[in-house]
């Protein structure tokens, strides 16, 4: 029932293993969590005949509940963050749970409370933070799977062996749940089932990647006509959160010469290009654009499709920064450029026109992407999208994303 309710989910971690995300590393958890019921029933401890059906109903049915809100309510609220996250994979988690305990019944299920904290914590974000603090790369991974795997039956066995084997002559409690009360919940299980497998999960960055030039040009982006770059920043801690062979450059460019549409003032404009370079795909998919910035207190728009030209097609967005009273602008598009490089382009504006203005900085995946995290669960998503049109940049980006993009064809 888990498989069918989730077989959306389970072809999602498919594909994005495919496309170089690692999502298979969410499946730890259940092998570490099979081990350790074999463990526990390994060493089997007497059980008290004690049972209430009507506990199983109340626990079994708030915890149904709390997979339907994880899937229906969570998954969409964080879709920017679904596949560092995959919440839907708590909530089969959750799901399994609530099968069990009416299935089996509370008391019986409870017996393997090591295996269901081992679901519980070994969530898939909490192993992708891990995997950062350590470094990140397969080593990393590989550590943090190992963990997850094998800390459950270890404790359990070792307990066990601390405590004795019980005597062979102990008298075991028999099924506390008769076959047709497991049957009779069947029904309601199958409903949940259904409601759950419906859900919508969020798109990925396969959907927006366009075709750009063969072969990556050198550190960044060639700089268009009209512009000149004023200075080039080689991120260095790219590697440890995209993988050993990734890059993230970061120019300042600024216009030749004023233009009244950009600038009453008639002050030359600038503008950053941020291009980070991955051999999977699905590495963009797992730290989308918004964690490479500090949003802590910011309200991002809701993206707008723009035409660069050549079937690439950008996203224009407004950043409101609440406490440094600034707005800036974002377009970004995602393209290949070669079998083995994709690249992610961010071009970056600021209302601030002075020649010293101050741009927001590149950041990794810290407290900033956690606190906007939990400033979202708990206010809501209008705590962090900004409403309103906020285009005022909007015709300045589109014709320098265009010539940023044509720049780089004519290279080729």
């Amino acid at each position: 029932m888990v498989v069918l309710a989730f077989w959306p989910t389970w072809g999602r971690i498919a594909d994005e293993t495919a496309v170089g995300a690692g999502s298979a590393l969410v499946f730890a958890p259940l092998l570490g969590g099979l081990l350790t019921v074999s463990a526990l029933a390994w060493r089997r401890r007497p059980e008290l005949p004690i049972h209430d059906r009507q506990s199983d109903a109340i626990v079994g049915t708030v915890v149904l509940l709390i997979a339907l809100m994880g899937q229906w309510l969570l998954v969409p609220r964080y879709a920017g963050a679904y596949v560092l996250l995959h919440i839907d994979v708590m909530a089969a988690w959750a799901y399994l749970l609530g099968c069990c305990v009416f299935a089996f019944g509370l008391r019986r299920t409870g017996r393997f409370w090591a295996a269901w904290l081992v679901l519980a914590v070994a969530s898939p974000g909490a192993m992708r933070l891990v995997m950062y603090f350590l470094g990140g790369g397969p080593w990393a991974e590989a550590a943090v799977v190992a963990a997850v795997v094998f800390a459950g039956p270890v404790v359990v066995i070792v307990r066990g062996v601390r405590r004795g084997r019980p005597s062979a002559r102990v008298q075991w409690a028999g099924p506390a749940v008769t076959a047709r009360q497991a049957w009779r919940s069947v029904p309601l299980l199958l409903v949940v089932g259904v409601v759950l497998w419906l859900a919508p999960l969020p798109g990925g960055a396969q959907t927006r990647l366009g075709h750009g030039p063969s072969g990556p040009a050198g550190p960044g982006q060639n700089v268009p006509a009209g512009w000149t770059e004023r200075s080039v920043q080689d991120i260095p801690w790219a590697p440890r959160m995209f993988g050993p062979s990734a890059t993230l450059y970061r120019q300042l460019l600024r216009a030749d010469s004023p233009r009244a549409d950009w600038d009453t003032l008639m002050r030359p404009r600038q503008a950053v290009v941020q291009t980070l370079t991955v051999s999977d795909p699905g590495l963009l998919d797992l730290y989308p654009l918004e964690m490479t910035y500090d949003l802590t207190n910011a309200r991002v728009g809701e993206p707008e499709p723009v035409d660069l030209g050549h079937g690439i097609t950008g996203r224009y967005r407004t950043v409101v920064d609440d406490e440094r009273l600034l707005t800036w602008s974002l377009l970004t598009f995602i393209w290949t450029r070669s079998s083995d490089h994709v690249q992610r382009v961010s071009v970056l504006t600021v209302d601030d026109h002075e020649y010293d203005a101050e741009f927001p900085e590149t950041v990794h995946v810290a407290g900033s992407t956690f606190g906007r995290m939990l400033s979202l669960l708990l206010r809501g998503s209008a705590s962090v999208t900004a409403s309103g049109p906020q285009d005022k940049d909007l015709a300045m980006l589109t014709e320098l994303g265009t010539d940023l993009v044509e720049a780089q064809w004519q290279t080729q």
